[in-house]
């Protein structure tokens, strides 16, 4: 198979967001609700499949990166048992489907976030905080689901041309008159 260097980046959640795209180029952005609220997991898990197995041939990407679910005890408070599971699962299915037939790797929200925003802030502050950055940069994200897998998107363009981290790194960012 002959490297297009496609990336298709996953915020695997109850609403994933994601992006695609090779690097340099601006990303494709969507989101999907899978299932409606309270639908069992299996369900869920089948309809992820479902929509990967439509999205494959679309996109055909050379590598899948996925946001890591975060550890349940980081979360204390702001997530259940049910929520956790799903979360794993979708990642744990994501693993099985890649196996032995493209490259997949995860990373943290907290590298992701250090990475595009300079700083690892707290769920609710970096949302909007990235939403907004994806569209300084052009990007049409329209949730911040869509602007999280951007995010991630844009994370491992760069790990794997460090060359163009400048691009979106806030440090470069241009600044807005006052």
């Amino acid at each position: 198979m002959t490297f297009t260097g496609r990336i298709l980046a996953l915020d695997l959640a109850t609403v994933t967001g994601y992006a695609w795209g090779v690097p340099g180029a601006i990303p494709q952005c969507g989101h999907i609700r899978f299932t409606k609220p309270g639908s069992t997991r299996p369900r869920t898990y089948r309809a992820f499949r479902d929509w990967f197995d439509q999205m494959w041939p679309k996109v055909t990407p050379d590598l899948i990166v996925y946001e890591s679910p975060a550890v349940p005890s980081f979360m204390a408070g702001k997530t259940n048992i049910d929520t956790t599971r799903l979360l794993y699962g979708l990642a744990e299915h994501l693993e099985e489907i890649c196996y032995g037939k493209i490259e997949l790797r995860e990373a943290t929200a907290s590298q992701v976030r250090c990475h595009f925003l300079g700083q690892n802030l707290k769920a609710k502050i970096a949302k909007p905080m990235t939403l907004e950055r994806c569209r300084d940069l052009g990007w049409q994200c329209e949730t911040v689901d869509e602007s999280d897998a951007a995010a991630l998107w844009d994370y491992t363009c760069c790990w794997l041309n460090p060359q163009m981290a400048y691009r979106t790194t806030p440090l470069f960012k241009p600044r807005r008159s006052p």
